[in-house]
């Protein structure tokens, strides 16, 4: 199978299933952007090829890299739904384990490319498989880039909105049938105002949804790995972007109507570790946890700062000074302990070097 081939001129897209790399002017050249990795994303119903583009570039910026877009074309309102309706129920008993568990589904597709196989000598499983899901032009052309010849890293992290989660689950659905379970365990997925409820076991995946988006009702589940935004009928794709902090933050506190139980912030601190050097997306983090978690924030902070070595916080000093201003704006606020001054005497001497 060959996958797709990659347009590298960031115009928005025509066909279904249609693949683009798309960087953000705003980050090209930017020391806190890296144009060599990649993200993909695949959209959601009634989005046109200009708002798949522009819904790839808002995910370019905030992911401070490349990030291949696979359109999922939008036909209409009724169209859309009716095909979104098929997807939710085209492999959700593999998903669900409702019939039969993966392992027998597994042999029972093994089975079926075998008998093909006698009739078609020389068939690739990956085709194969890969006949199953051509109904629909964004799922197969995802399934193609993860498995085909020539395509993207199988572990690259997938963003998929709305009914783009619908064609993500089942093109890892296909991956998992043709490659093995082990070939999406671990695969980094973040969903928004997602209505699928299952996916293929194993993969690391974080559901964002408004409280009040209901299209993400359909999901029908309520667990840890989901961060829940409340106060807010919302739905596009812009709009998570635009309140990635606040998500990301909830991802990590527990509560309600804006009173916080607890804060998991060793936790976060973690989480903004992982960003490297992705400053504006941690101001944005840092600027949530200001704003509306004060009495946490200089706690992340002072954990944050801690599990930086001296030489990483020199780089961020270089690449945003301001961003470790803001660090010890946070660890200076109320009063400040031992830990927290050395912190802050360590940011100091990162903006003075």
């Amino acid at each position: 199978m060959q996958a797709p081939s990659i347009g590298i001129g960031g115009a928005a897209p025509v066909n279904d299933g249609e693949v683009n790399l798309y960087l953000t002017p705003e980050g090209t050249g930017q020391r806190w952007f890296d144009a060599s990795r990649r993200v993909i994303f695949v959209n959601g119903m009634l989005n046109s090829g200009d708002d798949h583009r522009k819904s790839a570039l808002a995910l370019s910026v905030l992911r401070a890299c490349g990030v291949v877009g696979v359109y999922n074309k939008t036909d209409g309102f009724w169209r859309d739904l009716g095909q979104c309706i098929t997807d939710k129920l085209k492999l959700s008993g593999v998903q669900s384990g409702s019939m039969f568990d993966f392992a027998t589904w597994e042999r029972i597709v093994e089975d079926a490319y075998r008998a093909e196989l006698r009739r078609r000598p020389g068939l690739d499983k990956r085709d194969f498989v890969g006949d199953l899901i051509k109904a629909n032009p964004a799922t197969h052309a995802l399934y193609a880039l993860m498995v085909g010849r020539g395509g993207i890293d199988a572990g690259t992290p997938i963003y998929c909105h709305s009914q783009g989660n619908l064609v993500t689950s089942n093109a890892l659905t296909a991956v998992a049938l043709a490659m093995g379970a082990a070939s999406v365990h671990g695969l980094v997925v973040n969903s928004y105002g997602s209505p699928a409820r299952y996916w293929p076991a194993g993969l690391n995946r974080t559901n964002n949804a408004y409280t009040f988006d209901p299209v993400s009702w359909l999901d029908l589940r309520v667990d840890l790995s989901s961060s829940k935004v409340g106060f807010k009928a919302a739905h596009g794709f812009d709009t998570y972007v635009q309140q990635d902090g606040e998500f990301v933050v909830n991802r990590f506190r527990w509560g309600s109507f804006g009173m916080t139980a607890s804060m998991d912030e060793d936790g976060l601190a973690e989480f903004c570790v992982g960003l490297g050097d992705n400053t504006p997306r941690l101001r944005g983090i840092f600027d949530r946890l200001e704003s509306a978690h004060w009495t946490d924030s200089d706690d992340v902070a002072l954990a944050y700062v801690n599990k930086l070595s001296d030489i990483r916080l020199r780089t961020l000093a270089r690449i945003d000074p301001a961003f470790i201003r803001q660090l010890v704006r946070l660890l200076k606020s109320g009063w400040t302990s031992r830990a927290e001054k050395r912190a802050i005497e360590r940011l100091e001497n990162a903006l003075r070097a």
